[in-house]
């Protein structure tokens, strides 16, 4: 298995091929906790115009796995919320509604935040190559080069319901430290409207500290692996 990794351009042939992954992967995971209605929002162009929205935008990172030549994953990374520093009032239009509402983080633990800190906004895998690795070998490649740039703290948000995601990052040295809610439709019914908020967690770490607990898990697999022989 030939693994590579490069920076996500704005080329229609690279967003094809990850729209069809960031579908398979999202849905599969989302079908557990969202409704049939909000489903239906995610077709194959939901994912192609974010991921070109992704392509075009110059202040996030966002870096494509190819196995065997075929894009086949990506992580993004872009600076943190404003909302991460006090109460905002957040506003746009979203499914065909305008829409304004307070977005607050609750914090457990204080951690200190700046521009040196960055937040992973998403990272997902083609379906067929989860749970081989390729995750950690793209998050120790695009550390080192965040480190390089002079990076040091990392936050994600997770879904609650997302517990493959949190063990994910718990064993990559990640640690919950807030709470939120995001705002992912807004559906009507013809008598009311309805708000769909998701539950989130959100975890820290330093990118040392993700890097030491890859590197570790790295050890452990490969001292398995000669206990094995």
């Amino acid at each position: 298995m030939k693994i590579s990794i490069c920076k996500l351009e704005k080329r229609m042939d690279t967003i094809l091929a990850l729209a069809e992954v960031y579908q398979q992967s999202y849905n599969r995971l989302s079908e557990r906790y969202k409704t049939a209605q909000e489903m239906s929002f995610y077709t194959k162009g939901y994912f192609i115009k974010k991921l070109w929205k992704m392509a075009k935008d110059d202040q996030s990172i966002v870096s494509v796995v190819c196995v065997n030549g075929q894009p086949s994953g990506f992580i993004r990374y872009s600076k943190v919320p404003s909302y991460y520093h006090g109460q905002e009032v957040e506003s746009g239009y979203l499914d065909g509604f305008e829409y304004a509402r307070c977005h607050k983080v609750y914090f457990d633990d204080e951690v200190t935040l700046d521009d040196k800190s960055l937040i992973v906004n998403q990272i997902y895998l083609a379906p067929h190559i989860q749970h081989l690795g390729i995750g950690r070998i793209l998050f120790k490649h695009t550390l080192k080069e965040l480190k390089a740039k002079g990076y040091n703290d990392l936050v994600i948000e997770y879904n609650i319901h997302n517990d493959n995601a949190r063990k994910f990052y718990h064993k990559l040295g990640f640690r919950d430290f807030g709470r939120s809610k995001d705002m992912d439709h807004i559906l009507s019914d013809g008598r009311r409207t309805i708000f769909c908020l998701s539950d989130v967690r959100i975890a820290h770490t330093t990118i040392d500290n993700a890097l030491k607990h890859i590197r570790e898990g790295e050890m452990m697999k490969r001292g398995s692996y000669e206990r094995s022989y």
